[in-house]
């Protein structure tokens, strides 16, 4: 599994999460009386799938991603010609 992959799949979990969350809070706010059951069930999925499909943007993206990076800086050159 490549880290790409691996980051895109952790930031859809987290997504879903956050999504969930938010699609419940929206539901506490509206109000469970108002609503039936197979409504209140769609709101909740689809906040939940949107959660899902911007996490696994941000994920695939690196905001997850765990990595070391190695940064090789080449040695400067220099030439001095001539002298002052």
């Amino acid at each position: 599994m490549s880290k790409e992959l691996r980051s895109a799949l952790r930031g859809s979990g987290v997504g879903a999460i956050v999504g969930t969350g938010f699609g419940i809070a929206t539901l506490s706010t509206i109000g469970f009386d108002r609503m039936a059951f197979f409504e209140g069930l769609l709101l909740l999925s689809c906040a939940a799938f949107g959660g899902l499909l911007f996490g696994s943007l941000i994920g695939a993206t690196g905001a997850f991603r765990k990595e070391t990076s190695t940064i090789e800086v080449p040695e400067a050159h220099v030439e001095i010609s001539g002298a002052a």
